[in-house]
């Protein structure tokens, strides 16, 4: 038997008489602690506004994922289906968090979620990667991000340089780990969202900040189309990364995927010629969103840059993923240090050069490319050549054959970002090649797009916005990712998208911008963690990857991925520094704690002590307006039908909440809103 709640949302009126029985009746003292809990939902305006009201409390659900991951194994689901949490092993049997402060008070965040752009729960998937539920582990991930797949190859994981653990031995794998999660995990489609709101969106670009605005609005029930230029979808992901690190099959998992939830995706749709901004406030939008990226590469204004054989970094990529036909020397030349540069590089060794060599500005500590990459491209036989500055293409008879370069002391950019080096006097010397590319940074294509528009542009050619709310000079445009901050990181672009995507919803709903977005401002190296002394040091499990010698004339995936052994093992070296992975795993916040030190969880018991009773639950008692029941599964089915959805609630399959609705219907403009 399973008991469950019935919720009757067309009758509650908000008057949290239950929440204020349940605190009485259970003894909960004033503070952050609410076993029920009743929220307010907004939508329409005058005179036709809705309101609904969630009364919500622990689900009691089929699979607690609070009890998988309680290291006191605290938390237990009864032969009846009610959750109940064991207070004396809370905090006592085993470790629950480990940080001494982070100097704000709050010590239940950890140094890697802070890090990452974000704000992923990396402790709470990584605990269900360690106990071998791989799905949940990736339906948490997708709570934040909507692109696993992609994130799990080529995140630059700012994470685990901050990761704690790395003050025992090395920090954890977490990349790696979010890539284990999503492969161990079969495809599966989504039911694709209901619209729920009138307005529409218009997402100019569909690399990762486009595809995150998109995912963040149709989840709040709006109409989104994105308009891309290219044939393919992606952006500089899908044009702009080589397939032996992001395979064109996950790359296409994740766009299905996001496609499956409503998301309309037109590509070969260019935006700013035969159809304008305008055009599109003019076809109904009610917000567009620009994140065109930053494809456009660029050349040195140095001597000989324009011979036919000296080639830009991201056409070059381009054209190598999109099939077309490559002119390509048996020696090539890369003048550049960052990711870009170390992908051309790569990419023209299996392309058949018979030499690959790299140089930049940077010194070799400095390069902005992973150290990962540029150790890789190293392994493979690319010679790097650190600290140049670039004199001259030298040609012969109108074809470069190489570049004329100066060995620097030092280099550095001020905060205009104005260049200063210290040349060594003398050190000139040739480096020589048949083919030379750029990859020397990237900005967006914004002439056509913003062509007669008011749309103002900063001096660097990104595209001015409000630096919180991410919207531009005209209202209702918002913009961000490569087109705003210039060249950045995949999971830079997507938390840039969750941000625009907050603030485009309270625009659309009329409401005035201003400093709302919810973000955490800790420090990393303000979290201050107690190493346990019993804690055994354990290497961490290496990446599996492709040997050298088959690497060549091919593009195979080079890191090859975690067996569950591998996966789980890495996941258990994770110290939990920040605790409190019950609440982080459980998809409705149902455990609470109070705000003294050491808190231990505590939620809704089903009040089992009044059903040993025979009373009903002191919610449903004091329901004046009759909106909640209990009973089995069973009975509450048969008795209101087997409806598991209402405004504010998402059923999650992986835990099976037990609880049926009676859900509050919006208004039919929505649904006649349709074509729009």
């Amino acid at each position: 038997m399973q008991r469950g709640f019935y919720f009757d949302q067309t009758r509650c009126i908000g008057c949290f008489t239950c929440c204020v029985a349940c605190k009485d009746w259970h003894d909960i003292p004033a503070g952050p602690a609410h076993w029920r809990r009743v929220a307010p939902f907004e939508d329409s305006k005058f005179p036709r506004p809705f309101l609904a009201y969630l009364s919500a409390a622990c689900y009691h659900c089929e699979n607690p994922l609070c009890a998988v991951v309680c290291p006191a194994e605290a938390i237990t689901r009864r032969e009846d289906g009610i959750v109940v949490v064991d207070r004396e092993k809370c905090q006592e049997s085993a470790r629950c968090g480990i940080t001494l402060t982070n100097g704000s008070g709050q010590i239940n965040v950890s140094a890697c979620e802070v890090t990452c752009p974000a704000h992923v729960d990396v402790p709470g998937y990584i605990a269900l990667i360690s106990k071998g539920k791989f799905k949940e582990a990736l339906d948490l991930m997708r709570e934040k991000l909507p692109l696993p797949g992609v994130l799990g190859r080529v995140c630059s994981h700012p994470c685990e340089s901050e990761c704690k653990r790395g003050e025992v031995d090395k920090p954890l794998a977490i990349r790696d780990l979010k890539r284990f999660a999503y492969d161990a995990v079969a495809d599966e489609k989504p039911v694709p969202l209901p619209r729920t709101k009138e307005q529409s969106v218009a997402i100019i670009g569909s690399g990762p900040a486009g595809l995150s605005v998109a995912y963040d609005l149709i989840r709040k029930g709006y109409k989104v189309t994105i308009f891309e230029a290219l044939p393919v979808i992606g952006g500089m992901v899908v044009v702009g990364i080589p397939r032996y690190r992001l395979p064109t099959e996950v790359l296409n998992r994740d766009i299905e995927y996001l496609k499956g939830l409503g998301i309309e995706i037109k590509a070969n749709t260019p935006i700013g010629k035969e159809t304008t901004l305008d055009d599109l406030s003019r076809q109904g939008y009610d917000a567009i969103f620009i994140a065109v990226g930053a494809h456009n590469g660029r050349k040195l204004p140095i001597p000989g840059a324009e011979a036919d054989n000296v080639l830009v970094g991201t056409s070059f990529l381009r054209d190598v993923n999109l099939g077309n036909n490559i002119k390509l020397g048996q020696r090539v030349l890369v003048l550049g240090g960052g990711g870009i540069a170390i992908d051309c590089a790569r990419v023209a060794l299996r392309l058949g050069a018979q030499k690959v060599e790299a140089a930049c500005l940077e010194s070799r500590e400095q390069m902005p490319a992973l150290d990962s990459d540029i150790a890789e491209a190293e392994r493979e036989g690319i010679i790097i050549h650190p600290s140049r500055t670039f004199k001259q293409v030298v040609c012969q008879d109108g074809c470069a054959t190489g570049v004329e370069c100066l060995k620097l002391r030092w280099m550095e950019f001020d905060k205009d970002g104005k260049l200063h080096i210290d040349p060594i006097e003398g050190s000139e010397h040739v480096l020589s090649a048949d083919t030379i590319i750029f990859a020397i940074g990237q900005s967006p294509d914004l002439d056509t797009l913003l062509a007669g528009t008011d749309i103002e542009v900063t001096k660097r050619g990104t595209i001015a916005v409000d630096p919180e709310t991410l919207q531009t000079s005209r209202p209702g445009v918002f913009a961000g990712g490569d087109a705003v901050t210039g060249t950045a990181w995949v999971i830079d672009a997507i938390a840039a998208g969750q941000r625009a995507a907050f603030y485009i919803d309270h625009y659309l709903r009329g409401e005035v911008l201003g400093k709302g977005y919810i973000d955490i401002l800790i420090k990393a190296s303000d979290i201050k963690v107690e190493i346990p002394t019993d804690l055994v040091k354990e290497p961490r499990q290496e990446m599996p990857t492709l040997a050298v010698e088959q690497r060549e004339d091919n593009f195979g995936e080079i890191a090859l991925g975690y067996d569950g052994e591998k996966a789980i093992t890495e996941a258990k070296r994770c110290m939990n520094c920040a605790g409190r992975l019950c609440l982080r795993v459980c998809p409705y916040a149902a455990p609470q704690f109070g705000a003294e030190n050491r808190a231990k969880m505590e939620k809704c018991d089903f009040c089992v002590d009044r059903l040993e009773e025979g009373k009903n639950p002191i919610c449903v008692d004091a329901c004046i307006m009759r909106a909640l029941d209990w009973g089995s599964m069973e009975s509450l089915k048969a008795k209101y039908g087997d409806i598991q959805e209402a405004i504010g609630f998402a059923y999650s399959s992986s835990a099976k909440p037990s609880i049926i609705f009676k859900p509050k219907r919006l208004p039919d403009k929505a649904a006649s809103s349709e074509g729009k």
